[in-house]
């Protein structure tokens, strides 16, 4: 949850970044917000380290039956990405329509499905694409977890593609191989880094046995600040923005690390204070389901808010972040409320499977006089169980229909 707020923050402050490349402004606006952007380097990595682990703790006790694991989770991951592709897709229909579909329709299908299945019809779904690949290749390779071996040998792999090897090969004139950087190789190590972790359940436990908390924060620091002067090196040696803010770096991989050592060294205490807190348990209840939906609609409201915020000033700085996150988690209540009654549409556009969501604690519900849950009978019985009594299956389009009705009667 906190990793997606942070993906979707750090594509607002984007443009910021940009500037900051061009034109090198220090202690600036562009400037924090390049600090900020190399902050949320964790964050993708991240998600490929918890899809790794995830699924490994589901497939490690019980058999794994290819049949319906491919049909569940290509399915689940492949038809949103298309649909919200589709949404996409007429941002680009200039370039789709020019397409020779007359003189080469097979040259002209090839080039359309390169660009919506590696390149990506959004900035953002090249996420989508590599965890698709790495769902495809799971079943095949994840007993390979059990080993340190494996584990050392994607580790080298790994080193010999990240950023500085370039810079060490262009002095021998030689170069990196050409290939897309959407691809599953440059983002493996950390899917298989998941997997290492769930087989072995010691994995960190001895350095954080030997190291305390200060001197992990220390080390956390210490790799962000390498992290963030490499990158502001290369911006001042001329580097272009798409060579040095990227993941596939020396440091980004040290900073995943530290930023992995000093969550596990306070997971304590985040549970007491947070996750056990009504904020904490409204955030994990009513925020982190939608995380998927919010992922692939977030640049709809991001460039609805450009629209209307089209200065660059602090002011629409502060507020294009807030009304980004604020939008599509609204955006995402909205559409689980409209569609509750249609689980497979909700499946397809990303959302949570179950209609989880007590609206009545979402905020600003009250402005729609939206007085009843929407969790069915499991809902329900939770909600009889606080002394919070309510209607068993009452859908929340239900719940408005009724309360419009009763309104109306009244008058």
């Amino acid at each position: 949850m906190l990793a997606s707020i942070s993906v979707v923050a750090a594509h607002c402050v984007h443009l910021w970044v940009e500037g900051f490349c061009a034109h090198r402004e220090f202690l600036s606006l562009s400037f924090f917000s390049a600090v900020f952007d190399q902050l949320t380097r964790f964050t993708v990595p991240l998600f490929f380290f918890l899809s790794g682990f995830g699924l490994t703790l589901q497939f490690r006790d019980k058999p794994l039956r290819l049949w319906e694991y491919y049909r569940y989770r290509l399915a689940k991951i492949l038809v949103p990405f298309l649909i919200w592709s589709l949404f996409t897709a007429f941002r680009h229909q200039e370039f789709i329509l020019g397409m020779p579909w007359a003189a080469d329709t097979g040259a002209a299908a090839r080039s359309l499905l390169r660009f919506l299945l590696l390149d990506g019809f959004d900035y953002q779904y090249y996420f989508v694409i590599v965890i698709f690949q790495f769902y495809l290749v799971y079943p095949l390779l994840y007993k390979l977890g059990r080993s340190r071996l494996f584990m050392g040998l994607f580790l080298m792999l790994h080193l010999a593609l990240m950023s500085p090897v370039e810079t060490y090969l262009q002095l021998a004139d030689l170069q990196l191989p050409n290939i897309h950087p959407n691809l599953l190789l440059f983002h493996w190590l950390y899917c298989f880094a998941g997997i290492y972790a769930a087989w072995n359940k010691d994995f960190l436990i001895g350095l954080l046995g030997r190291w305390g908390g200060r001197k992990i924060t220390a080390f956390w620091s210490g790799t962000l600040v390498l992290m963030i002067g490499e990158f502001l090196g290369n911006i001042w040696n001329e580097k272009g923005l798409s060579d040095t803010d990227h993941f596939n770096r020396w440091s980004v991989l040290l900073y995943c690390l530290a930023s992995l050592l000093l969550f596990m060294k306070y997971k304590s205490i985040l549970s007491a204070r947070v996750y056990e807190s009504q904020a904490g348990r409204f955030l994990f209840s009513h925020v982190a389901p939608f995380t998927f939906f919010v992922y692939l609609a977030h640049t709809h409201v991001l460039r609805m808010v450009d629209y209307l915020l089209w200065e660059v000033t602090f002011f629409d700085y502060v507020n294009r972040i807030l009304l980004v996150i604020a939008g599509s988690y609204l955006l995402a209540w909205a559409t689980q409320w409209l569609l509750e009654d249609f689980p497979l549409l909700r499946f397809c556009l990303g959302l949570p499977k179950r209609p989880m969501v007590e609206w009545s604690r979402v905020p600003g519900a009250k402005l729609f006089r939206i007085r009843e849950a929407s969790t069915g009978r499991e809902g329900a019985a939770a909600r009889e169980a606080e002394g919070i009594p309510g209607r068993p299956g009452l859908s929340g389009q239900a719940a408005l229909s009724r309360r419009l009705s009763s309104d109306h009667s009244a008058s």
